[in-house]
């Protein structure tokens, strides 16, 4: 039997949905909606000045001509909202289905005809703000002076011609402007979000580079160190000389040496400092949009448990960062009866999936373990809670 799905409230998927997915729900449900109010406003106010004598069906026609420009505009916009411009092909196809709704408004008279056209000029040039004021600003201009032209001469001259100008520049500008700016707004969120995903990858590469530094300093130095004293101790057994025992203890110290280095460097303990863990945490939370709270009391606290909380610190945080929505995040860290509390927690949480959980935090446990310490994470209401405890005054070291 096929597993059911439990069905996801939109303020659900609202409150786990990223800026970038917000910004564009928020703009393809308010632009693109707006035109069909602006349309149906202007039918609305334009309905009862149609003649009797004007047939049946060119007033479908001009109905038609509104809700064709109206549908192709829409799309046109709700396209550049979710990046995912027209090709070639594509704006051919907005170009003729515009002229066959421009065509259509002049199937009836005048007094008609120009509010109808008007209306769809509007909406011609709407799309035109996500290509840049150097395009939709001429276009603007050139469709008040088309339906200017194709307007009987009013009454007054030449100055009420260029009023009419103005007046019909500045509707055309507004539409186009207010698509620009929305589509603007959505490529800066974009640009955000791909600069953050930028930052994330440079820290780690730059992680990387730094282990690699820290290997190769341990690592290179000791093998040369062991191949030198090895191929001294090979040429001391061949001429049997004593010192060979000597120089063979030599190398079997380097190498425990370099072993102890290089799991230092593996686990980061070289790198690990509590004060500069939440220092760290903070500005990453903050500059993630979360508001953080940092209440550190680490009086006492043993050398070893003090690198064993900065791992605890670092986890929760980057949890918080990777796998959540959260607004705001509180880490405290505080000694009660000898004993070391740590405690991340967030709100809006990844909702459970069901998948296999991640090996950070059964890393960090194994950590803890050899300390005499205790993790445990899980939901607790609307909150994701990473609570740890191990002794203040935990042994000097435990190697992997």
């Amino acid at each position: 039997m096929a597993a059911q799905r439990s069905p996801r409230p939109w303020a659900g998927r609202w409150s786990q949905a990223d800026d970038v997915s917000r910004i564009v729900l928020y703009t393809r449900t308010s632009v693109v909606p707006a035109l069909l109010v602006v349309v149906a406003a202007a039918w609305v106010g334009l309905w009862p000045q149609i003649p009797d004598t004007v047939p049946d069906a060119v007033v479908g026609a001009l109905l038609a001509a509104t809700l064709l420009q109206t549908v192709v505009s829409s799309v046109v916009i709700d396209r550049r909202v979710r990046d995912r411009p027209l090709q070639r092909r594509g704006h051919l196809t907005w170009a003729g289905l515009s002229a066959v709704a421009v065509l259509l408004c002049f199937t009836t008279a005048e007094g008609v005809r120009g509010p109808v056209l008007a209306c769809v000029l509007a909406l011609t040039v709407a799309p035109l703000g996500a290509c840049g004021v150097r395009r939709w600003a001429p276009a603007a201009v050139l469709a008040a002076v088309f339906l200017t032209a194709s307007s009987d001469a009013p009454e007054g001259g030449a100055p009420l011609v260029a009023t009419f100008l103005v007046g019909f520049t500045a509707l055309f500008s507004a539409a186009a402007g207010t698509v620009a700016v929305s589509l603007w707004i959505v490529d800066v969120v974009r640009r955000l979000a791909r600069a953050e995903q930028d930052r994330a990858r440079l820290a780690v590469a730059e992680e990387r580079l730094r282990f690699a530094r820290d290997l190769h300093d341990v690592v290179g130095r000791d093998l040369s160190a062991i191949a030198v004293t090895s191929d001294l101790v090979a040429e001391l057994a061949r001429r049997g000389r004593p010192e060979a025992v000597e120089r063979a203890e030599e190398v079997r110290r380097i190498a425990q040496d370099s072993l102890r280095e290089v799991r230092a460097v593996v686990r980061g303990y070289r790198g690990v400092d509590l004060a500069t863990e939440l220092e760290g945490s903070a500005a990453l939370l903050e500059s993630a949009g979360v508001r953080c709270t940092v209440d550190a009391r680490t009086e006492g606290v043993s050398p070893a448990a003090r690198t064993a909380v900065a791992w605890v610190v670092r986890e929760g945080v980057t949890n918080v960062v990777r796998h959540s929505s959260a607004t705001w995040a509180r880490v405290e860290v505080a000694v009660r009866e000898g004993r070391v509390e740590v405690l991340v927690e967030n709100d809006r949480p990844a909702q459970e999936t069901g998948a296999a959980p991640g090996t950070g935090l059964a890393g960090l446990a194994e950590r803890l373990r050899p300390l005499e310490g205790t993790l445990t994470a899980g939901h607790e209401g609307d909150r994701f809670v990473l609570r740890a405890q191990l002794p203040a005054a935990a042994p000097a070291e435990v190697t992997a």
